[in-house]
């Protein structure tokens, strides 16, 4: 059976292993036909010699009449296997003319040597959406679909097209024309029109666009559309991959097209980031934020899809997790903004920037970017932990820079308070951030180094600090600058105190840490101090009497004492348990130093009353009161300085000096300076010890004195030397003891001498009687604060010697009244 081929070659340049493509065109011939010469071949000879007609003298074939078009559609209508013609589909007839003259008009057309510009602009336009010929090959049809998926390559040229049984002509306008020729138009094909549900249901092909094209999309932002575009790309290779053998290498062009993926998605995420940093820095349009999310969501769509085909199987490839990605980008773009801030400057000034920094970018996330996203992005959370983590970097790498003390402090109550406070805290922030899911900015460890730093630095900086303060303070002793009040505790207690105040508004634990160091330091400083403070009281004790400033130097040393003192305490309480030990041995140099401080002015008053207690219970001392005066005189005269030490110091040092003239004058009693030889005598002595013992009473009363314990011990002592009767005495002698237990027997015994009356049965009954409150008393012993007596000396005891009178007959009177006027000659 005879069959017309033509065959259309197209070569491209750009492909690399396929070779020339044949477009195969067939024609089946019905069995009946004419005799005679073949008619195809004087066509051919036609079209192929050099002195065919011009082109200008023939019709247009896109201007065909309808006899052409009847003959196109007839040759359409014939059956291919019997040859026999078909009913028309329109207008339900057949036109005269035979198969013949159709194809001589229609290779008549393609003999067409030159057209115009616009002829050939325009048949360029109409080949691109022309059907396939059923006279090329059957084939075509079927794979026209195919082949408009295929993706053209942005550096593709116009391919010339051949002719199987002519010579190639060369040249642009003969390549154009032989490529668009074409028997039939799809525009001119009398087809029955496809309802119009199925014209609904046919897809649209989109065309393929090349690579710098795509990109083109992804450098103006046309996100959406490039996307899909690269997803096509990379299915297409993904295609090629799964339709080559195992094993097999795949093509240079399917490797230059992964190539192309890799660096368009590279593109794309790079255009994602650059919307992500400006959506910052500055008020985007709503639709660049818009293009971002759409393209995330739909790479989404193709991860999921990609899943669902088995591509994790297969390993390698797909999953962009661009969502991901963007929340690197946040995270990026964030640090990249923070580390702007981390200029030159103090840790003060950079520890602002960087706060003012996160507040103004939050509260611009919060109005206006959670708009653009939708809900499940948690966009605001997402910004919100980027920040403090790239808050965390910074501050971490400021952490690791030599810090001053003052500076470390600040650095730290910033990462542990003002952050949360003035950062998280933010009246526009705090009710839109989960506190709870953001952890501390500064890891434990980081954390740990820099509190055991601080207190390192406290320790070597408080030690050099107050050992320059004591050396200022010695400097105003040797001078002698005679003041009562002394500054170094308040200097001292000011530098700890600040340390400790420091650190406790940065963490509790860092306070405690440094309330301790303090304490241990502060207790080692004491020492010094109390050792200062002694070579002092030696310079004393060795001028006794010279320099008017002792005394207020000694009370401003006191004073500073109960400054320290109190001090401790309060630090103690920081830290309880291991602050024990360095409190009591701090308060052991305190004590030291308080006592000799009490010790040096109680002596100091003492020198100056001693002369005028030695005075009292004589003979004068009955027949005037100057004595006494001039004793309650210069306490009065001592005090008005001494009141100038602070409350606890000086309580003490008036209970001291109370007890001191207690026990001087209660001394000066038990001496037995005078013995009452009468009734009279007696009620005399009574009643000046009575009066003098309410003196002292209202002089310490006046002083603020609270030792009371010590006033009935006069009134006492009055009473055993005014009663008169013998079991009288012995029931005072037992209300005395009972008072003051330390007293011995020989108080009592000078006691019953001072009286003079009392014989020796009376004297041994009394005396039992305290023997018997001795055995009688199961009690614990006084402690030496509550002790008199014990600290009280007496004379001692004097023997009676058993004469004969016999020896002493002649002049027994005399003899007595020579005793008595020596014994009256030496009081």
């Amino acid at each position: 059976m005879p069959i017309l081929k033509s065959t259309l070659t197209r070569l491209s340049p750009t492909k690399l292993y396929g070779g020339p493509v044949k477009l195969h065109k067939e024609i089946i011939l019905g069995s009946r036909m004419a005799d005679g010469p073949n008619p195809f071949e004087e066509d051919l000879s036609d079209v192929m010699s050099p002195l065919a007609k011009d082109a200008s003298q023939e019709k247009n074939p896109f201007f065909e009449g309808e006899d052409e078009e009847t003959a196109a559609t007839e040759s359409l209508n014939r059956s291919p296997q019997t040859g026999v013609a078909t009913a028309p589909k329109k207008n339900g007839g057949e036109k005269p003319g035979g198969l013949k003259s159709s194809l001589r008009k229609a290779w008549g057309k393609s003999k067409v040597k030159a057209r115009s510009p616009n002829e050939e602009k325009s048949e360029e336009k109409k080949s691109f959406f022309r059907l396939p010929s059923p006279l090329s090959d059957p084939d075509v049809i079927w794979k026209s679909q195919e082949k408009k998926q295929r993706r053209r390559e942005s550096e593709e040229l116009a391919s010339p097209v051949k002719i199987s049984n002519g010579p190639e002509k060369k040249g642009p306008v003969d390549l154009e024309s032989k490529t668009k020729m074409s028997f039939l138009k799809r525009n001119k094909v009398k087809a029955e029109p496809l309802p119009e549900q199925q014209r609904d249901a046919v897809p649209k092909v989109k065309e393929p666009l090349s690579v710098l094209e795509i990109n083109n999309l992804i450098q103006e932002r046309d996100l959406v559309a490039a996307d899909g575009h690269i997803i096509e790309l990379e299915e297409e290779c993904d295609r090629v991959k799964q339709q080559s053998p195992e094993g097999a290498n795949t093509s240079k062009d399917s490797g230059r097209k992964e190539k192309d993926v890799a660096l368009l998605y590279a593109a794309l995420e790079s255009e994602l980031r650059k919307i992500v940093v400006e959506s910052l820095r500055q008020a985007l349009p709503a639709v660049h934020l818009e293009q971002m999310v759409q393209t995330i969501e739909e790479e989404e769509k193709a991860d999921k899809a990609w899943a669902g085909r088995g591509g994790a199987s297969r390993g390698g490839g797909r999953p962009r997790e661009l969502r991901r990605k963007w929340r690197e980008a946040v995270k990026g773009s964030v640090a990249e903004r923070l580390s702007g801030e981390r200029g030159g400057g103090s840790i003060h000034q950079c520890l602002r920037k960087l706060k003012e920094q996160t507040v103004s970018d939050l509260i611009s996330v919060r109005k206006n970017l959670i708009p653009a996203y939708p809900k499940d992005y948690e966009v605001f959370n997402v910004y919100v932990k980027s920040y403090h983590e790239g808050l965390a970097s910074c501050l971490s790498e400021l952490g690791r820079e030599e810090l001053e003390i003052q500076e470390l402090y600040h650095f730290l109550q910033w990462c542990h308070n003002d952050y949360f406070r003035e950062v998280m805290g933010h009246e526009e922030l705090t009710t839109h951030i989960r506190k709870q899911q953001l952890g501390p900015l500064l890891p434990m460890e980081t954390v740990k180094t820099l509190e055991a730093d601080c207190v390192s630095m406290v320790k070597s900086q408080i030690t050099k600090n107050m050992d320059q303060e004591l050396s200022t303070e010695q400097g105003k002793w040797k001078q002698g600058s005679g003041t009562f009040h002394s500054e170094l505790a308040n200097r001292v207690i000011q530098l700890l105190t600040e340390h400790v105040e420091r650190s406790a508004a940065a963490t509790e634990e860092l306070g405690s840490q440094v309330a301790l160091c303090c304490l241990c330091s502060l207790a080692d400083f004491l020492q010094s101090f109390q050792m200062c403070v002694q070579g002092f009281y030696e310079q004393w004790y060795e001028n006794r009497g010279r320099g008017d400033w002792v005394i207020p130097q000694t009370i401003a040393l006191v004073n500073v004492c109960h400054a320290f003192r109190d001090y401790i305490e309060r630090l103690a309480q920081k830290v309880p348990g291991e602050g024990e030990e360095r409190k009591g041995r701090a308060t052991v140099s305190l004590d030291k130093v308080s006592r000799g401080g009490n010790k040096l002015l109680t002596e100091n008053l003492f020198d100056e009353l001693k002369p005028n207690f030695a005075k009292l219970l004589k003979k004068k001392w009955l027949q005037s009161s100057e004595s006494f005066e001039c004793i309650t005189t210069s306490l009065k005269q001592h005090f008005n300085q001494l009141r100038k030490i602070q409350n606890q110091p000086y309580q003490e040092l008036v209970n001291a000096v109370h007890k001191h003239v207690v026990i001087e004058y209660l001394g000066a009693v038990l001496q037995v300076r005078i013995i009452c030889n009468s009734t009279a005598m007696r009620g005399q002595v009574a009643g000046r010890l009575t009066d003098e013992g309410a003196k002292l009473k209202e002089l310490f009363e006046n002083l603020n004195s609270t030792a009371t314990w010590l006033d009935p011990a006069i009134h006492h002592l009055a009473e055993i030397v005014r009663l008169n009767d013998a079991t009288s005495v012995q029931m005072e002698v037992g209300a005395l003891v009972d008072s003051y237990p330390d007293v011995r027997k020989d108080h009592i015994s000078a006691m019953l001498n001072v009286r003079g009356d009392i014989n020796q049965v009376n004297r041994q009954n009394i005396l039992e009687t305290l023997q018997d409150f001795d055995s009688n008393d199961s009690g614990p012993a006084p402690s030496r604060d509550r002790a008199l007596f014990a600290e009280i000396a007496t004379m001692p005891e004097m023997r009676c010697i058993s004469l004969d009178m016999r020896h002493f007959s002649g002049c027994p009177a005399g003899c007595f009244s020579m005793f008595r006027r020596r014994n009256a000659h030496t009081s």
